[in-house]
């Protein structure tokens, strides 16, 4: 006979309050879905980081394909698998098997997709998720302006660094203008303003009205008596025109590209006019006999200044009233290949180291103000403005002269003169290298970019001086040899380039 017996009260309270199988239960049926929860965050934070780097790898690759324009869609495609390879890591999640790439009009696309395996979202059935990526890149790079401020001094035509100069200066020219299929539309403009002691603006300025042709600035006279037009001298020689070279400004406007006003002659370019000196061995620029002079015979100032010498005078060989002057005029911007190659191809060197006449030119050719007004506005977005600047000496103008002079002649004339507010050649250096610096702070102020070169080139304070002009320190390179300047010239023209990912 089946017997039951039925609990204590208590012991069925128990038993209908406990609940640990169920929680069990609950727990278990929950852990499912918390696992996928944990798997997703991990699997899709795995998924975002392969498409990152695809994303990042995919950048660089259409960078390095939109560098070179001319290349065929072969060339293209393999440039791109290159690069891409190289920046995606070996074996790494997401890379992709192929790369889509897409050439337009200025314009490379590229686009791929990778899958990335899961680990925890395979228990439920997910073994892989896609990862995908989109780079474009445009190569129509904005506008640039760009001059070429380059050394044409005498110690230039040592070692065949004036013909290194020329070949590297041509490779930044053709760079640029074969990035362009038409230049005339104005997408690259180049300027070139070779300089010795002084720059020379070009002989057909004289009738552009911002030459100083009736000796109204104060410059025009300083080295001869009042009233003394050296364009009346000019036609006095028998054999030498005025070639185009020019003073600096007095200091009021020497280191600025304020506008020219035929109402404020100190806003004029006084033509530049050597004068022949004394007939003593102390003097470097003697062409002209000083028979005819009647004054004291050690008042070598006089000497100088008497003008009855040049009536009917022939100059012959290379000192001359143009002495220190280069003679390959500037170039002002243009979107002529020929015409910027043609001034570079033209340069020679002869004279000594003024840089801050070389600079200020520079600047003015580019500035959208007159004497040149090829260039844009300051503030046009749609434009890069630049500077190259390369010298491969100090500012010296002849520190040891012993003479009344106490320089050679120069853009600023001689250093007793007192254009230049020294009274020797070696306080002129101190004057010119912060005439210098002050250029290059105030053209770097207008938004131009400014680099700087010192061309094999042992002087420590200038190489500060140059650094410190540059726009920045990867901006300035020092002491190039002639093989490496071509090198140089290039970095910079890809810089130039303003290669910029679009989308």
């Amino acid at each position: 006979m089946l017997t039951l017996e039925f609990a204590p009260d208590g012991l069925l309270r128990r038993f209908s309050r406990d609940s640990r199988g169920v929680t069990a239960i609950i727990f278990g049926l929950s852990l499912i879905p918390l696992v996928m929860m944990g798997g997703l965050a991990i699997d899709y934070g795995r998924a975002l980081a392969a498409k990152e780097r695809l994303g990042r790898a995919l950048d660089a690759a259409a960078l390095a394909a939109a560098s070179s324009p001319d290349l065929t869609e072969a060339e293209i495609e393999e440039r791109v698998q290159f690069y891409f390879d190289a920046n995606f890591p070996n074996g790494a999640e997401g890379k992709p098997s192929s790369i889509t790439v897409v050439k337009a009009d200025k314009l490379i696309q590229l686009s791929a997709t990778g899958i990335v395996p899961t680990t925890l979202l395979q228990m439920a059935g997910i073994s892989t998720m896609p990862v995908d990526a989109y780079s474009e890149v445009t190569y129509k790079q904005k506008h640039i302006e760009l001059v070429m401020v380059l050394d044409n001094t005498g110690s230039m035509s040592w070692n065949g660094k004036i013909d290194a100069l020329k070949s590297a200066s041509n490779t930044l020219t053709g760079i640029l203008f074969d990035q362009v299929n038409n230049s005339a539309n104005g997408e690259i403009k180049i300027g070139l303003v070779p300089f010795a002691a002084t720059v020379n603006v070009g002989a057909d300025k004289l009738g552009s009205g911002w030459i100083d042709v009736n000796a109204q600035s104060a410059i025009a006279s300083e080295d001869f008596q009042a009233g003394v037009n050296v364009l009346t001298l000019y036609n006095q020689i028998t054999n030498r025109d005025w070639n185009g070279c020019v003073r600096a400004r007095s200091s009021a406007y020497d280191t600025t590209d304020a506008a020219p006003d035929i109402n404020l002659p100190n806003t004029l370019w006084a033509p530049y006019f050597a004068p022949d000196e004394p007939d003593f061995n102390a003097y470097a620029n003697r062409y002209a006999s000083d028979t005819g002079y009647s004054g004291s015979f050690y008042d070598y100032n006089a000497r100088q200044r008497y003008v009855g010498k040049y009536n009917n005078l022939s100059v012959s060989g290379g000192s001359g009233p143009e002495f220190n002057c280069p003679t390959t005029p500037v170039t002002p911007l243009t979107s002529v290949r020929g015409t910027v190659e043609s001034g570079i191809n033209a340069m020679n060197a002869a004279g000594s180291t003024v840089i801050p006449a070389g600079l200020a030119w520079g600047w003015r050719v580019i500035s959208p103000t007159p004497p040149y007004t090829q260039g844009v506005a300051y503030n046009d977005t749609n434009v890069i403005k630049a500077i190259v600047l390369l010298t491969d000496g100090t500012n010296d103008v002849g520190g040891g002269l012993s003479n009344h002079n106490r320089s050679y002649y120069n853009a600023y004339g001689f250093a007793q003169s007192g254009h230049l507010g020294a009274t020797n050649g070696s306080q002129a250096t101190t004057v010119l290298n912060n005439k210098t610096s002050t250029l290059c702070t105030n053209i770097k102020d207008e938004g131009v970019r400014l680099y700087t070169i010192t061309f094999q080139l042992a002087d420590g304070p200038i190489k500060d001086l140059m650094r410190d002009c540059a726009t920045s320190v990867a901006m300035y390179f020092d002491s190039p040899s002639n093989e490496q300047l071509t090198t140089i010239f290039t970095e910079i023209a890809k810089d130039l380039s303003n290669l910029r990912i679009s989308k």
